[in-house]
């Protein structure tokens, strides 16, 4: 048996109109419980060898001027398959149509015989039920013109006493306007309708898409962009013209007018090379386009065909821009902003779905994945939510980057580090995160570096500070991308990505963290290229404008290898403390890093007691104010076995927790107040 998944747009609620196409679906599919359309799911012999089925499809649903003339009357009835069964010719299926009253939108169960001579026989012959890209087509024999303002009602037999085990259709549950309506009534049985069988209504009705093909249709099925970068010679814009119609557009027939306007501007016109069949596509280059301007521009592109009988589909338009390059250093993203400043930009690269997207605050699937402490966003490659996304790849990716030319080999190392998350959840899906660089201003790109999600070590979902050399590609303009790649497992966060090199500043920061730890917040710094340096002075805001010098680090002294630097604050301000270092050389000028952000909202590391325990364990801890604490225990798999909300109040508390219906072993015990993730193992006895 095949199963066909449908873009994701059909399954949304939506009347679209591409030309003369019509499609109907709704919110509420429901492919649990599909309308067979052809047969009853199910193995032979609990098959059904006779079917008949009628729908209603209101007027508000079609378009009221849909349709409606001889020239614009119904040629094709097409239907989303969800599965296909066999075989897949009937030999014996007819198609009816007809005009009811805009007040009919509902079925009672009735007899079969007594409503079929009220209708018009449209298609009576042989249908192929073998579906191109999940859709079965009927193309009419005698096109139905519908009446404005009536709803249309479509009947449907099979005749030819063969069972079709297998097949089920996407279906919407009553009528875009009500899902409670008995849209549809059916008949399945192996008993001939010459029995005049009664039709039992029910509220299934198969999505469907109506069209009018014209014999001469030429249209503009997209523009294709290249990928955004800082472009420094002529580019190339790709058109796909379309042949809608039912006779092939001659080659030289049709005109595509592309217009450029916004940051860069261009006009041409180019014609078909070749002759374009029904149904093809032909992909017009239009070659020399100056893009160069950094900004954002805008295209359109129209059909010139004098011969073309349907204007509604002759004209597309899209946007893009191009990209600002980057020189200044360090080059950061913390995706904190609306539009990431030095990574904005996404793009599919397989599959059906761009997975990439900004997350605010915790995201959770199969466990929670939070925000690091230094701020509330991050970026999600979402490999779990996506209707089966295996395979599926997109990548985000920055703008145009200049790394730095050595006066001499290996003089100046280019560094890039990020933080991606791990955890230990759907071992068997190996979900990953690849480090690609282009070169060519995004036509192709590298991969130079890979990571996989999956980590047995995280109990619960954690962060992890990654560094690549990007030293090979000093002296040139490039893009870096991170290229995720779903196997259905689970998410992966990326956050604070960092572009530094040696050489050029007193000292290099490869990663600088901030994390509470009780009472006190632990600051956490990596070097390289301490070559001449002095000191570090660290910095504390509590708004992020205002910052107080609140103690130094000697540098370890001159030198290009990693080293690793820690402060405590011990005496952090209540609420947001901001927190930068400033990498001070011998003859004082200086650099700033990134700013973390370490929130202090009250309350102390978690005490719990007794550990191990037997029954009740009560956990201690300060409070900041009222509110409510989430506590989720589970086991080293990471398997949930307890959750639940305790009220604390401001000051002091004591909170029991009955875990007598654990099995003994370790367990992860986490607590969520104010935003805040603290983290205990315990061990039941």
């Amino acid at each position: 048996m095949k199963r066909f998944l449908l873009p994701i747009t059909f399954l949304l609620a939506c009347i679209s109109t591409i030309a003369q196409t019509i499609r109907i679906d709704s919110a509420t599919n429901s492919p649990s419980s599909p309308n067979y359309i052809i047969g009853a799911a199910g193995a032979a012999p609990n098959t059904t060898k006779f079917h008949v089925s009628e729908f209603i499809y209101t007027n508000n649903e079609i378009g009221t001027n849909n349709f409606t003339s001889a020239g614009s009357a119904i040629q094709e009835v097409s239907f989303f398959v969800l599965t296909v069964g066999s075989p897949t010719n009937i030999s014996n299926f007819k198609l009816y149509m007809k005009n009811v009253s805009a007040a009919t939108q509902t079925f009672t169960s009735g007899t079969y015989l007594a409503n079929r001579p009220t209708y018009t026989l449209v298609y009576d012959s042989a249908l192929n039920a073998n579906p191109v890209n999940g859709i079965i087509t009927v193309r009419l024999q005698t096109p139905f013109v519908r009446t404005a303002g009536n709803n249309l009602q479509i009947l449907v037999e099979r005749l030819d006493g063969i069972s079709y085990p297998g097949y089920a259709f996407y279906c919407t549950q009553g009528n875009r306007s009500n899902t409670g309506l008995l849209t549809a009534r059916r008949y399945n049985s192996s008993t001939t309708l010459s029995s005049n069988p009664s039709l039992v209504a029910n509220g299934f009705r198969p999505s469907i898409q109506l069209k009018h093909t014209y014999n001469l249709d030429a249209s503009v099925a997209s523009i294709i962009n290249p990928t955004v970068s800082c472009f420094n010679s002529n580019q190339t814009i790709k058109v796909s013209l379309s042949n809608q119609g039912l006779n092939t557009l001659p080659a030289g027939a049709v005109t595509v007018n592309l217009k450029v306007s916004g940051s860069n501007s261009y006009v041409g016109n180019v014609s078909n090379s070749s002759p374009i069949l029904p149904g093809a596509n032909e992909i017009i280059n239009f070659t020399g386009v100056d893009l160069n301007n950094p900004g954002q521009y805008f295209d359109t592109a129209n059909v010139v065909y004098s011969s073309d009988q349907n204007a509604l589909n002759d004209v597309v338009s899209s946007s893009s821009s191009t990209s600002t390059t980057l020189t200044s250093y360090p080059i950061s993203e913390d995706f904190e902003s609306a539009i990431p400043t030095s990574f904005p930009n996404t793009e599919l690269v397989a599959g059906s779905l761009n997975l990439w997207s900004k997350q605010t605050g915790d995201f959770t699937s199969y466990n929670t994945l939070s925000p690091r402490s230094t701020g509330s966003s991050y970026y999600l490659f979402d490999c779990y939510s996506g209707s089966a996304s295996n395979g599926f790849t997109s990548r985000l990716f920055s703008k145009c980057i200049t790394l730095p030319t050595p006066a001499s080999l290996n003089s100046v190392v280019s560094t890039l580090s990020f933080y991606m998350s791990h955890d230990n959840e759907a071992g068997a899906n190996n979900d990953s995160l690849f480090v690609c660089v282009s070169t060519d201003r995004g036509a192709t790109w590298t991969r130079i570096a890979g990571y996989q999600r999956y980590d047995a070590t995280f109990a619960t979902p954690g962060w992890i500070n990654e560094l690549v050399d990007i030293s090979a590609y000093n002296g040139q303009t490039i893009q870096i991308g991170f290229e995720g790649v779903s196997d259905y497992g689970n998410v992966i966060g990326l956050d604070d990505i960092n572009i530094s090199y040696l050489g050029t500043v007193p000292v290099t920061m490869l990663s600088f963290d901030a994390v509470r730890a009780g009472k006190s917040n632990n600051l956490i710094w990596t070097t390289t290229n301490e070559i001449n340096s002095s000191r570090f002075e660290i910095e504390r805001s509590t708004n992020g404008i205002n910052y107080v010098s609140i103690g130094s680090v000697n540098t370890i002294g001159n030198g290009t290898s990693k080293q690793t630097y820690r402060f405590m604050d011990l005496n952090p301000a209540k609420g947001n403390n901001y927190y930068r270092i400033k990498s001070i050389d011998l003859d004082n000028s200086y650099k700033l890093s990134v700013v973390r952000n370490v929130k202090n909202l009250g309350f102390v590391e978690m005490m719990i007691n007794p550990n191990p325990v037997a029954s009740i364990m009560n956990i201690s801890l300060e409070a900041e104010s009222n509110e409510k604490a989430s506590i989720i225990i589970t086991d080293l798999s990471g398997r949930k076995v307890y959750s639940g909300t305790k009220n604390v109040i401001a000051g002091s508390n004591n909170i029991p927790v009955d875990v007598n219906n654990l099995n003994k072993g370790i367990y992860i015990v986490t607590l969520r107040l104010s935003g805040e993730t603290l983290i205990k193992k315990i061990t039941k006895l």
